[in-house]
């Protein structure tokens, strides 16, 4: 995984800012609040005290709202998937509840009034639902890039990343300090879209995940398919509506990929993958075989996150060198660990 910055603690300007006693009552005492959650208008009537996160990406997410002090448990990071040093210690303070899929039992055992998840980040039928969560009062958020797995979506943006934290700050009553923290992101955005303004040749991109008998891709509702249509590429797989589908390697090899986007996580590990890409026989004729042509990612990059702005910077600086794109590592506040 590459190193992530830690860069100065301020998002910009900001006016005297409110005592802290202030904030905390403020929040406490928020108004009820409707947010759109995959289709259905879902109230919060409080604002959540006992969060629990799951998964890598989703972490980063609450913590990078500043909303750490609020965090009872986290799950869903197993050892093959890599956490910023700079989030590691506000893990460390709180249990790791389980790490493969929700478990009702420990969501209960730590007291959590509120659970940010997705299908397939810790949701699915017959286990942890949201709904099984409200039955035992405990209010939940659900990512946006995972309701593929319960409503229609055509497409899949970097502005849906932006969407959650949005919701998750209205949540929690930090809309204000939410803003503030994605402005940043939000710039850099808008600077890659102009940097890319006019761009013709997209090349042809293969997702590689995991798999050896069938490859397990992106497909055109997966996030890393939002950061190639920033970056100037183009999904081999983009005709897949689905989000992490199984590809097959005579289709890898038909449509001849100029590129191929390791996602770094599991075993084995990027350059493991590489190898074993190297070595496949039948697919030393692709263009990205023959010259080389790798991009690495890790997980929390590839799913959606606050990184995925710098990674699709990055990818764009890779694919298209004559654009000298600039890339703006992602800034975590300095937060107080008490």
């Amino acid at each position: 995984m590459l190193p992530l910055a830690l860069l100065a603690a301020g998002c910009g300007e900001q006016k005297t800012p409110q005592p802290a006693a202030d904030q905390a009552h403020a929040r406490e005492h928020a108004p009820a609040v409707v947010i759109d959650v995959c289709g259905q208008p879902t109230r919060y009537d409080h604002v959540p005290q006992r969060a629990v996160t799951h998964d890598v990406n989703i972490a980063e997410m609450f913590l990078f709202l500043g909303l750490g002090e609020k965090l009872v448990g986290y799950g869903g990071i197993s050892s093959q998937k890599a956490i910023s040093p700079q989030l590691s210690p506000w893990l460390a303070r709180v249990p790791n509840l389980s790490e493969q899929g929700m478990n009702m039992e420990s969501l209960l055992g730590v007291n959590a009034d509120f659970v940010f998840g997705g299908w397939s980040y810790g949701f699915r039928p017959g286990g942890v639902t949201p709904e099984r969560l409200a039955e035992h009062g405990v209010a939940s958020y659900v990512l946006s890039e995972s309701c593929i797995h319960v409503q229609q979506r055509e497409r899949v943006a970097l502005d849906d990343g932006f969407k959650d934290m949005e919701n998750v700050g209205h949540i929690f009553g930090i809309r204000p300090q939410a803003e503030a923290r994605m402005a940043p992101l939000r710039a850099a955005l808008q600077q890659l879209r102009q940097q890319m303004q006019g761009v013709v040749d997209r090349p042809r991109v293969f997702v590689f995940d995991s798999g050896e008998k069938l490859p397990t891709t992106v497909g055109r509702l997966g996030m890393p398919q939002a950061m190639m249509d920033e970056a100037g590429a183009t999904n081999i797989f983009a005709d897949l509506a689905k989000n992490w589908p199984k590809g097959n390697w005579e289709d890898v090899i038909d449509r001849n990929p100029e590129w191929i986007i390791i996602v770094d996580y599991g075993t084995p590990n990027a350059q493991g993958k590489i190898d074993f890409l190297l070595q496949k026989k039948e697919l030393e004729a692709v263009s990205a075989i023959r010259h080389r042509r790798f991009f690495v990612m890790s997980y929390a990059e590839a799913t959606p996150g606050p990184r995925n702005v710098e990674t699709a910077q990055r990818l764009a600086a890779a694919l298209h060198p004559e654009r000298k794109i600039g890339v703006n590592a992602v800034e975590f506040q300095r937060e107080a660990l008490h």
